[in-house]
């Protein structure tokens, strides 16, 4: 079972239309959510072993400016390494299993027409779309481990995302933004277009378009939200 799992995973990554057909014939959904969820584990335990905590504490607490004294200190003695990493690995799963749900949702409500397959299977599939994210954790594992500074911020700990690769600074009120979007996210979308054109028979331009639109409202919104921000 895991050499056809891994073999799986290999096409999903390497050639998305044979990755499909494999997941097709045999969903095996369960197994990229664990591997979701030890990247995940992974990928923030590292960073937490890492990184300054006394650096860190003062990057979060950076925006609140109206603690101080006892609450300050209150704040410092509650951020430790234990329930950061527990919050990070929470928030992480929870938002990583939201994706699923949601995104199972909206590909069964574009394909009602031509297949009206019942929800599970769509979460089934939607499952595989988690990949480029879990490649992305190890990814950042890895280079929280090897990080020749301590001052790591969680946004650049991913070295696939834009505030990486654009050289965005933490004062910068792009930098989250930036920090959330990455290589990762295009590569999702890639991914479920090569899955729409598979289930459904789209051109490609068709399936690009369908997969591109949930990430172009959410990331449009957010962007539109800092540019206005930025005016006031």
């Amino acid at each position: 079972m895991s050499a056809r799992v891994a073999k799986t995973a290999g096409d999903v990554i390497l050639d998305p239309m044979k990755g499909w057909e494999r997941v097709e014939a045999r969903s095996d959904w369960p197994w990229p959510l664990l591997a979701l969820t030890l990247a995940t584990v992974v990928a923030w335990t590292t960073y937490y072993a890492n990184v300054d905590l006394a650096w860190l504490q003062d990057h979060v607490l950076a925006d609140h400016s109206e603690l101080d004294g006892r609450e300050l200190e209150f704040m410092r003695n509650l951020l430790g390494r234990g329930l950061l990493t527990v919050l990070s690995v929470a928030s992480s799963l929870l938002v990583g299993g939201a994706f699923i749900l949601v995104a199972a949702a909206y590909l069964k409500v574009v394909a009602r027409t031509r297949r009206p397959d019942p929800y599970v299977r769509w979460v089934g599939r939607a499952a595989w779309l988690t990949v480029p994210e879990t490649v992305m954790l190890l990814m950042m594992a890895l280079r929280c481990a090897m990080a020749d500074t301590s001052n790591l911020p969680p946004e650049l700990s991913n070295p696939l995302s834009l505030a990486q690769l654009t050289g965005i600074g933490v004062g910068s009120r792009w930098f989250s933004l930036a920090g959330s979007v990455g290589v990762q996210s295009l590569w999702t979308v890639a991914l479920c277009a090569a899955g729409l054109r598979y289930w459904l028979g789209m051109g490609w331009v068709r399936a690009l378009s369908i997969a591109l639109a949930p990430a172009l409202l959410v990331y449009g919104a957010w962007a539109v939200r800092v540019a206005a921000g930025a005016m006031q």
